[in-house]
């Protein structure tokens, strides 16, 4: 995950969600992974894609603060 932020920082939005892809297949029960891949979707403009990655991470996170602050990022796309 901190590789796929690093390529997000550096600009490389398709290597970081390809990352952020693999990560997410390799956690599949890590809310945190669909999390950063919705973000980087986010980055590349690709919204419909964030949105399903947030949504998921919103149905996975216990976190009263994380839904929270997801639910923010959903009201942005009108979901």
């Amino acid at each position: 995950n901190a590789y796929g932020y690093q390529l997000l920082g550096a600009g490389k939005t398709d290597e970081a969600i390809a990352m952020f892809q693999k990560n997410v297949k390799d956690h599949p029960q890590s809310w945190n992974a669909y999390d950063s891949l919705g973000e980087a979707y986010d980055r590349k403009g690709e919204k419909k894609l964030a949105a399903e990655n947030y949504r998921k991470a919103r149905s996975m996170t216990k976190d009263a603060d994380q839904q929270k602050r997801i639910d923010g990022i959903l009201k942005k796309f009108g979901t």
